[in-house]
């Protein structure tokens, strides 16, 4: 009697166990993924209904302004690549999954094929996703090496030169001269400086000819052939609304279909008495009944992990982009007293709609650069002064690194130039040799 009662616990533990992750699976969903998940849910069980909500109003919906982009290579480099269905991210998870990758690296290589852009770039440094995610900086450099070593090459690379530099090691056949040009020369070439290179590297015209046709063979944006033309609306999870001097948040109840029982089987369950229906019924409807629930849980943590984070980033709903503090999930998890995998899996591809546009929740984390005042500021902050520097410049005589890191200095920012070039890299600008070769 005593095993079978252990059995029985045992039994509903596991459907117990299974159910929170279920919950779990759901709130680190996307919007999109939702839907889909319901969509399969219904087909799976015979008594779900699930509709839409056309009677609600379509948001309003901005977009952040695009980074001041001045690629320096694209006429140089540029291939034309062809388009597929799949998305990026969904391939590199696929090689994840069929990888010996250690367990303690797979939720950072998560992390990172989800923080690539269009092109397949990384768009944070290692520092910010060591403090985003309480990792030690050693654990994210080995992870972003696994996501390089994945198809297409090229993948997670902080530069275009990082990026070419991937795909040529890993091409047994590559040009002899290629590594060494694109290391040190890269802007040489990019401004047609060919015989510059050529007396520097010690090499004929001829050989570095040889090599740019090499180098035109590399695909500067891997990460375009996974991607399409026309970008998907970004339905927001939450929209911030300000009234008075306070700010709360409504969740967009637009990304949430209705999930009921089907009427039929609603009445059938109150009114039959046969036994097998009843098991019938029983099989299905507390899976419908836990759908509810989970999705009403997945609503009330959003809505907390945005509202706990927006009375963070007030300043950043006042004054803009470059008013964004430092934050980590930690702070986040101390103050709703919820564990730390909560929190990234409620930001995990979710957007929220601001007063200042549509912003993707982790754009609010962001590791920190010391200044001379009490409050340190944050990476997304520097990044935005950069910008505001670059974009205010004489075209004819741009900032160099240099420039634009005394500028920050004197502002009271501890900066070094290389973390100056690293983040203007980042944003996609070019160098101030190349960005006045725009011009002149």
């Amino acid at each position: 009697m005593l095993d079978l009662d252990l059995n029985i616990a045992q039994m509903q533990n596991l459907k117990l166990n299974t159910k929170l992750m279920q919950s779990m699976h759901m709130l680190q969903m996307s919007s999109t993924e939702l839907l889909d998940y319901l969509e399969e849910q219904s087909v799976q069980n015979p008594l779900m209904e699930f509709a839409y909500r056309p009677d609600l109003p379509q948001l309003k919906r901005k977009t952040v302004s695009k980074s001041y982009d001045v690629s320096a290579y694209d006429d140089l480099l540029l291939n034309i690549v062809s388009k597929q269905d799949e998305s990026l991210e969904m391939t590199l998870l696929s090689q994840l999954r069929q990888s010996d990758i250690p367990q303690k690296y797979a939720s950072i290589v998560e992390f990172i094929a989800g923080s690539l852009n269009d092109d397949g770039y990384l768009t944070i440094s290692v520092e910010e996703m060591s403090a985003y995610l309480g990792q030690p900086l050693k654990e994210i450099e080995t992870a972003l090496s696994y996501v390089q070593a994945m198809e297409p090459a090229g993948i997670g690379a902080r530069s275009l030169r990082e990026c070419l530099l991937i795909q040529i090691n890993r091409d047994s056949n590559a040009n002899e001269w290629a590594a060494r040009i694109t290391s040190e020369y890269l802007q040489e070439i990019a401004a047609g400086k060919y015989k510059t290179v050529a007396d520097q590297v010690g090499i004929t015209l001829e050989h570095v000819k040889k090599t740019i046709h090499y180098m035109k063979t590399l695909n500067p944006r891997p990460g375009l052939v996974y991607n399409t033309f026309t970008a998907p609306r970004i339905e927001p999870d939450a929209v911030i609304h300000k009234n008075g001097d306070q700010y709360t948040v409504l969740i967009n109840e637009a990304c949430y279909p209705q999930v009921y029982m089907n009427d039929y089987y609603k009445q059938l369950k109150k009114q039959s008495g046969c036994k097998q229906t009843k098991m019938f019924l029983g099989q299905y409807a507390p899976s419908i009944q836990w759908l509810i629930r989970s999705l009403e849980q997945r609503k009330a943590t959003i809505s907390r992990v945005v509202l706990a984070i927006m009375e963070e980033q007030r300043l950043f709903l006042e004054k803009g982009p470059m008013y964004v503090k430092p934050l980590i999930l930690k702070v986040i998890s101390e103050q709703l007293n919820l564990d730390i995998s909560t929190v990234s899996r409620a930001v995990k591809n979710k957007y929220v709609q601001t007063p200042r546009g549509v912003y993707p929740l982790k754009y609010f984390f962001s590791s920190k650069v010391e200044s001379s005042s009490q409050e340190p500021v944050s990476a997304h902050s520097i990044k935005a002064q950069i910008m505001q520097l670059v974009k205010e410049e004489d075209k004819h005589n741009p900032l160099s690194d240099q420039q634009i890191t005394d500028k920050l200095v004197q502002q009271g920012l501890q900066i070094s130039r290389r973390t100056v070039m690293k983040y203007r890299e980042a944003l996609h600008i070019a160098s101030s040799r190349l960005r006045s070769s725009y011009v002149n």
